[in-house]
C-alpha cells in the first residue's frame, strides 16, 4: 500500500498542487469551508457518532499562487544543482553529492552576488583551483552560461514530497508534474534512478500529519545518499 493512500492532495484555485496533507487535515479544510472536493473517494473518517468521506483531491477556495512562486523556483543549493544537472560546470565531474559545492564566478569578496547568474555548481577540486580568481585566470571554462532556470515550481512538487511514478495515486496523476523527476532520473542513469525512487519512497513514509517532510529526524539524508559512488538527491525545495 502506497504511503499516499491515506493522504489528500491540495490544489490552489489554478488547479496547481500546493501541499500533501493527512486525511485529518483534509477533512478540516473541507468541512470548515476553506476547500471544496474535487475528486471524491470511498475513504472514510469516523467519529463517535458518524462517518465522513474524505476526497482524494481538494481545491482551496479563493487561493492563488503567491507572487514569488509565480516568478519561478527560489534560489537554493538544491535548485542550482538541479539546473546544472549535478555536474561540475568546469570539468563535468559527477561524483558523490558531498564532492559538489557552489562557486561564485565573481568572488563574494570582490563584490560578487549570490544570484542565479553568478553561481554555478563546481566540484571541490575546481573550486579550490579557482580560489578568489575569475575562471579564465586559471584556465577554467564554463560548460554553460548560468541563468535563472525556467522549470515551473510545480515540477519540483513531487521532489518536495517524495512522490515517484510508483507512489503517486493514479487519481493524482493529472495534477502532478513529474518532468523534473524524469529529468533527474535521466541524468543519474538507470541504477541511480532506481535508488532515487527507493529513497524518495522511503522519505514519503516519514511524512508527518501535515504532509511536510520531517527533516528533524533525517538531517543526514537531506544532503543526499551515495549509490555506487554517484549522487542521489534526497531533498528539494520549490
Amino acid at each position: 500500500m502506497s504511503s499516499f493512500e491515506r493522504k489528500v492532495l491540495v490544489l490552489d484555485s489554478r488547479y496547481e498542487p500546493v501541499k500533501v496533507v493527512s486525511m485529518q487535515v483534509g477533512f478540516v479544510l473541507l468541512y470548515t469551508g476553506r476547500a471544496e472536493p474535487l475528486v471524491e473517494s470511498d475513504r472514510m473518517m469516523r467519529t463517535v457518532s458518524r462517518s465522513y468521506s474524505v476526497p482524494w483531491i481538494i481545491r482551496l477556495q479563493n487561493s492563488s499562487p503567491k507572487g514569488r512562486r509565480m516568478q519561478g523556483p527560489r534560489f537554493s543549493r538544491q535548485n542550482v544543482y538541479l539546473r546544472d544537472g549535478y555536474r561540475c560546470q568546469y570539468c563535468s565531474w559527477t561524483g558523490p553529492l558531498q564532492g559538489l559545492t557552489l562557486d561564485h564566478l565573481i568572488p563574494a569578496a570582490k563584490g560578487g552576488k549570490t544570484t542565479w547568474e553568478n553561481i554555478v555548481t563546481a566540484c571541490k577540486a575546481c573550486n579550490l583551483r579557482k580560489g578568489m580568481r575569475a575562471p579564465e585566470e586559471v584556465g577554467l571554462r564554463l560548460a554553460a552560461i548560468p541563468v535563472r532556470p525556467h522549470f515551473h515550481p510545480a515540477s519540483l512538487f513531487p521532489l518536495r514530497y517524495g512522490l515517484t511514478r510508483k507512489t503517486v495515486p493514479a487519481v493524482w496523476m493529472p495534477y502532478i508534474d513529474l518532468s523534473a523527476l524524469d529529468r533527474l532520473a535521466g541524468l543519474l542513469g538507470g541504477g541511480q534512478a532506481a535508488a532515487l525512487e527507493a529513497h524518495e519512497e522511503s522519505s514519503a513514509q516519514n511524512l508527518p500529519n501535515d504532509g511536510r517532510p520531517d527533516l528533524s529526524k533525517h538531517r543526514s539524508k537531506k544532503r543526499g545518499i551515495s549509490h555506487g559512488g554517484k549522487p542521489v538527491v534526497a531533498a528539494f525545495r520549490s
